[in-house]
């Protein structure tokens, strides 16, 4: 493999890299919205709860709080759910990024590894060609052999 194809693997994987950088921000970003939003659904379960309990309420007021604390109490579960698949959404993509920056890591090697063999190849042509020159001198300054 040349040097100019292990170059453009490099750079197209380290652009999907990247993407998936931008996937688990964008990810993460939903998950702290929606820890929020459980927060909330709590702090209102709470407070309807101390109010459940804390006054007095006619048999209406009492069934209206029921049904919402309970409306309340799905829109949690619901919440918790999502939380979790996004969860593996985020350990799903933190894997990719993990085998992506293996492969990079891989590909920096064999680059590595094409750089030193081409390098050595211009070092052989060169030590090559000077020893063809010592040898013209050579037979140049003693013509008699």
């Amino acid at each position: 493999m040349d040097r100019k194809r292990i170059n453009k693997i490099i750079e197209i994987k380290e652009n999907i890299k990247k993407g998936k950088e931008r996937e688990i921000e964008e990810v993460n970003l939903k998950m702290a919205s929606i820890c929020s939003e459980i927060e909330a659904v709590e702090g209102a379960i709470s407070q309807n709860h101390t109010r459940l309990y804390s006054t007095a309420l006619s048999g209406n007021d009492f069934a209206v709080l029921t049904d919402y604390l309970d409306y309340l109490d799905t829109s949690r579960s619901a919440l918790v759910c999502e939380k979790g698949a996004l969860q593996e959404n985020i350990d799903a993509l933190y894997q990719e990024l993990y085998e992506y920056a293996r492969e990079l890591k891989m590909l920096f090697k064999l680059r590595d590894k094409v750089m030193a063999e081409i390098k050595k190849g211009e070092t052989r042509r060169e030590q090559k060609m000077l020893d063809e020159m010592a040898l013209r001198l050579d037979d140049k300054r003693m013509p008699g052999r």
